[in-house]
Parts: structure tokens; sequence; C-alpha cells
């Protein structure tokens, strides 16, 4: 089998000469896959040197067609050989061949095919402002003027003291509050005062990672009347709307976007200094920080806030971690944040007078569609296919010659508006 691939405009054209059975349906198959993952969402499979389609290569159209279609791409078969044309006919998946009016004979109105069907349209949504971010385009979309998110700090607990029984709160999660701290889910606060670890929240989604309890976080997810909620420890708490989203994504190979410049954009498009997001992303690499043994285990007699004692409490990534995965992230910035929220934000060693602090979801890739997305159906897509694989709570390493630096992305969706901070509570 060979595979060329060719770009006709917005199209990528996934030429194959010779025989799509099972010997290379997955190789086609990663093929595709890959220029998804690339942001090539119009897909085209040129099968005019195809000279066989077995039932393992049609199986493979189906889920090519099907990963297109989760991203509101388009995918047929142009210029099909006779076999291939009688073979996709005669299975009932006639539709997949292109209808003939060639793309360049219509204008471009800016409309996307809709997968499963190439002669339809469905509008795409374009951005209202343009940035070039060393190889990253970002595309502005607003979504509300003068929106706004109320931040509040909740739970009382401070690095690196013994856990009160007036420290946990318990904290719902329902699908408009989003947020992140330290806690776990429970019983009661007893029964989770051992786990205490990382958690992050949104769109009616909770995970946390309990701390000494392995590798893998656990969630939860709202559904009918159940309302995920944890025991927390700490905690910022965000409801209200976003003002804008920003889409981006390389423009070149060498094309990443570091995490603080992500938080500069957020600022700069909103015209605010403080500002709360979520988004959805595709990693480079990770650089963070885990709690190894729960804050609800300490005594009078531990001192984990200094070196080396530290290590005991918390696990540090050894290397940039979980390129190729996806990301869901919950973050909280601010250039000159409120007494009520200061505590929980840490100057960013990279953007001197910037704070903030941040808790990333991971979970195997999946690509989003391009253009004005809705955050709610994308997360739960990621809950109720796949499981998470880590959470951390990301940071910034600044060590000179061995540093790891600062978390870095691809591609992606962010959420974000100004917030004001209040006292803590219920919001």
């Amino acid at each position: 089998m060979k595979i060329e691939t060719l770009t006709d405009g917005r199209r990528t054209i996934l030429k194959l000469d010779g025989r799509l059975d099972v010997t290379w349906a997955e190789h086609v198959l990663n093929s595709a896959l890959e220029l998804l993952r690339g942001g090539r969402h119009e897909l085209r499979m040129d099968a005019s040197g195809l000279q066989y389609l077995s039932s393992a290569g049609i199986r493979v159209l189906i889920r090519i067609r099907r990963e297109v279609s989760a991203v509101q791409g388009s995918f047929a078969i142009v210029n099909p050989s006779p076999f291939v044309e009688n073979a996709l006919r005669m299975s009932g998946l006639g539709e997949l061949l292109e209808c003939d009016t060639p793309e360049q004979d219509a204008p471009d109105t800016g409309t996307g095919d809709v997968a499963g069907a190439p002669c339809s349209g469905s509008a795409v949504q374009k951005g209202r402002g343009d940035i070039d971010v060393a190889g990253i385009q970002v595309d502005v979309h607003p979504l509300g003027a003068g929106a706004m998110l109320r931040v509040q700090a909740t739970a009382r607990w401070r690095p690196w003291t013994p856990v009160q029984d007036t420290d946990v709160v318990n904290l719902p999660f329902p699908r408009p509050v989003f947020g992140l701290g330290i806690g776990a889910a429970g019983v009661d606060a007893g029964d989770s005062c051992s786990r205490f670890g990382e958690f992050a929240a949104l769109a009616g989604c909770l995970s946390w990672l309990p701390a000494g309890g392995g590798d893998t976080p656990d969630y939860l997810v709202e559904a009918e009347r159940f309302t995920p909620s944890i025991f927390a420890i700490q905690g910022l708490v965000a409801e209200g709307a976003f003002s804008h989203l920003l889409r981006f994504r390389p423009v070149d190979k060498t094309g990443l976007l570091p995490l603080s410049s992500l938080f500069g954009q957020a600022l700069e498009v909103t015209g605010a200094d403080s500002v709360a997001m979520v988004c959805i992303a595709e990693i480079e690499g990770l650089v963070g920080a885990a709690l190894s043994r729960s804050p609800g285990l300490m005594t009078t007699a531990d001192s984990p806030g200094g070196f080396p004692q530290i290590r005991d409490w918390m696990a540090f990534c050894g290397e940039r971690v979980h390129a190729r995965h996806s990301a869901l992230l919950v973050a909280f910035v601010s250039r000159r944040p409120d007494a009520a929220v200061a505590p929980y934000l840490v100057p960013l060693s990279s953007t001197p007078g910037l704070f903030a602090h941040t808790h990333a979801v991971v979970f195997p890739f999946r690509p989003l569609p391009e253009g004005v997305i809705d955050l709610e159906p994308h997360v739960r897509m990621f809950f109720e296919t796949v499981e998470p694989v880590d959470l951390l709570h990301l940071i910034e390493d600044d060590r000179p010659a061995v540093g790891l630096g600062q978390s870095t992305f691809l591609r992606g969706a962010c959420w974000c508006a100004p917030f004001s901070a209040g006292k803590g509570g219920a919001l």
C-alpha cells in the first residue's frame, strides 16, 4: 500500500494505491487520525488507485467517518475505482462517495461540509479578532458583552498545618459552577480526610486524585438529580458567564503556546486584571505536582513546608509529561489579586507581576471541532467515553540548567471571563 497526503485548499486528501485489506486497515486509520490530530478536519480519500476493498477496509472507512463527524468536519471518497465504488454501493455506503460538484465551483462562504453528507453545508462561525503568538494562531470569539464571573475562596486550610474539622467544607459542583482545590469525595469529612488531593470541576464533572491512593484520578458526573460534591479543605469556586472563547492552533511545526502566554491572551482580550478560565487543549508537555500524602494525616510533629521534607508529601514530575494527550484545565489568574483569593494564587517566575493557580485533568487525546463550540458537551464527552489518566497542579520549574520550564500546548479552546472575588461561603 502506498499512501500519499495532498492538500487542496481547505481539504486534505489521502491518496491510496494498493489494497485496503486487514493488512493495511490499521495503518490507513492511523494516517487519517494523525491528520485529524493536526487540525485537518476536511478529509477526502482518493481511491483511484485502490484495487481492492475488504470488510476490514470498510470498517476503517466507517471509523474515519465517525471520528471526523465528532469534530464537525467532513469525509468522503473521491475518484473511486470501479471495484471500490461497487463495493461501497453494495454495502449500503454509497453516501461516502463524493458528490459530482467540485468544491472549486462553489464560492467559499466559510461553511464546512457535514460528515457523511458531503454535498450539504453547515455554518462555521469565524472569530472576530486574530492574534499571532510565536507560531500560534489565536482566534477570538466574543461570547457576551459585560459577562462576569463571581469567584469565592472556600475552606480555611493553609499549608502546611494540621487539618481541623472547621477546615472542611462540602462543595457541590452543578453544571454552571467550576473550580479547583484540594479535597476528596466520600461519605463524610472523616471518611475523606486520609485521601485529600487535588481536584478540578467543570460542566457538571468533578475529578480528584486521591493522595496515597495510586496515580489514577476518580471522578463523578452530574446525572438527573445527582450533583457531584467534594469535601474540600481548599477551593476556588466560580459561577457566571464566559465573555470570550479563544481558539488556538499552530501555524507551523514550531508553534507552541506556553501556559503563561495563554494567561496573557485571556487578560488582553477581556481587558481585565483578573480572569478565570477553563480550557480543553492538546498537550505538548505538562510540568506539575500532586499531593502524595493527604494533609488530613498531618500532625503537629510534621513540618512538610520545607525541603527536603516536602518530598514526603508532594510528588513532582521529573520530566515533561503527557505529550499528545488532552487536558481539561481550570485556572484563576490575576495581576492584582484581591485579598480574598491572593492566598490561593502563586507568582509566576516566567511573568513577573502575574499570579495564578491551575489544575489539569489529563485524558487520552480527542480532537475538537473548529470554530465556536459549547463547553459542556465536549467536557462531558471525555468523562462519558474515556477515563482520566492523571490530575496535576501545574507549576513552573525555573531551576537553572535542569528546570523543566512551564506547561505548553499545541491547540485547543479556552473559555474565559473577568472575575470579581468575594468572601468564603456558598455562591
